[in-house]
């Protein structure tokens, strides 16, 4: 078996993938947000706006970190990582606020993912952030451990952020099976890549696979369901 590397063939997948990720992402936020701007802004609280552009920034910030590394800039990369981590604790306050705002809102889901009340989606929209943010405080823990950081920053977004997006994909939005299959594709794609190439699987992907099931529906409606998370959820709407 080969041991793992920061070869060229690696800078490519890990490339292709957060451009892959970060494109699905844009385009099914698209598909529901901008709809919402053009017709009807006023409707929109501010928190969900002022999501959209930090949750979109950080996106920006994603791939332009994926960017210095194909180009040998690790210097940089490494710098600008400290600040990743204050501006992921953002996301962490500006997405619970958001969550919370369409949970008031009566928010249920959206089609294919879908739970019997708003607590079960507001769960859903903590489990991602907070699922986000650990994967990503575990990629900066091993920044000094560039095979391990980077699948962890990898998982972060394919597990944490990707998922709501892929739901409000055009052409599979409304289906749960589709919109499963698309997700564990995405959140699998790294683990298969290891085996494929070094034949094991790096220990970051078996850490994060123990932390990404936490939000994923099934999971999230179960844990709903429980009197501890109706108190909390009662607690944060009222």
């Amino acid at each position: 078996m080969k041991n793992f590397t920061a070869s060229p063939k690696e800078h490519i997948f890990f490339s292709s993938m957060a451009v892959i990720i970060v494109a699905l992402i844009i385009i099914g936020f698209a598909n529901t947000y901008l709809p919402k701007i053009t017709t009807d802004s006023h409707q929109v609280p501010g928190i969900i706006h002022l999501h959209a552009l930090v949750f979109a920034l950080w996106l920006a910030f994603f791939l332009f970190q994926v960017t210095l590394i194909s180009r040998n800039k690790v210097d940089l990369h490494t710098r600008l990582g400290k600040w990743g981590v204050v501006f992921s604790l953002l996301m962490l306050a500006v997405g619970c606020a958001a969550a919370i705002a369409a949970a008031k809102a009566g928010h249920k889901g959206i089609p294919g993912v879908e739970f019997p009340d708003e607590k079960g989606f507001l769960l859903l929209n903590f489990s991602s952030i907070i699922v986000f943010i650990l994967l990503t405080m575990l990629g900066w823990l091993n920044r000094n451990n560039p095979t391990a950081h980077k699948r962890f920053m990898l998982m972060a977004t394919a597990g944490g952020l990707t998922p709501p997006g892929l739901a409000r994909l055009p052409f599979i939005a409304g289906s749960t099976q589709a919109i499963a299959i698309a997700a564990l594709v995405l959140i699998l794609a790294g683990p298969v890549y290891d085996v494929v190439r070094y034949r094991k699987i790096h220990w970051a992907y078996l850490v994060s696979i123990l932390i990404i099931p936490f939000s994923l529906p099934p999971v999230v409606l179960a844990l709903s369901g429980t009197d501890i998370w109706k108190s909390i959820a009662d607690m944060l709407t009222s």
